[in-house]
């Protein structure tokens, strides 16, 4: 089986607002663990084995082209700006693993990461969601979309974005441990 990425390194530094100078043992396995991670969910296996397959091979068709240019880069490059967050705040080595930090700059507090993660999620389930709009309206193009030919094959998603959910609650109330009430 072929192992293509759908974006280059190239097209990552250009359209990111990551720098230019970040090497390409970073960038690389962060674009096929994307891969592997988001696009497989929405493609589905059957369409991402296809196209990774005509990518390899250089068959990719007009109608192909125009999906992973349009709708496939952006969203893909979303997934890797966001994990390229942990990516360079991280360092791994043989005595630990160490928070990045130099003389003119200081790495972010919590709370703005959490922000910058949740922002970089954001526009990527904005484009995921556009390319499963593009896929479903033109499905006719892309047969492998909605084929599945083994039982684990993966099912490409029907709907891109997520949240976390709701378990239930007290309404706002809270409950006084001592006193054995509850209130406002």
């Amino acid at each position: 089986m072929a192992k293509s990425l759908f974006i280059s390194e190239d097209y990552v530094k250009t359209n990111s607002r990551l720098d230019e100078n970040i090497d390409i043992k970073l960038i690389v396995p962060t674009i096929a663990e994307m891969q592997d991670i988001y696009l497989v969910q929405y493609l589905g296996s059957s369409l991402f084995d296809d196209l990774d397959t005509k990518i390899a091979a250089g068959t990719t068709n007009a109608a192909e082209k125009t999906l992973l240019q349009d709708f496939i880069a952006p969203m893909l490059l979303k997934f890797v700006t966001m994990e390229m967050t942990n990516v360079l705040l991280f360092r791994y080595s043989n005595k630990n693993v160490s928070k990045k930090n130099s003389d003119n700059a200081s790495p972010i507090d919590d709370n703005n990461y959490t922000k910058l993660i949740s922002h970089h999620k954001d526009r990527a389930e904005y484009y995921g969601q556009r390319l499963i709009n593009y896929l479903c309206g033109n499905a006719s193009l892309f047969p492998a979309y909605c084929s599945t030919s083994n039982s684990w094959d993966i099912q490409p998603l029907t709907n891109s974005y997520t949240c976390g959910f709701y378990l239930g609650g007290s309404g706002g109330k809270r409950y006084n441990p001592n006193s054995g009430k509850w209130y406002l």
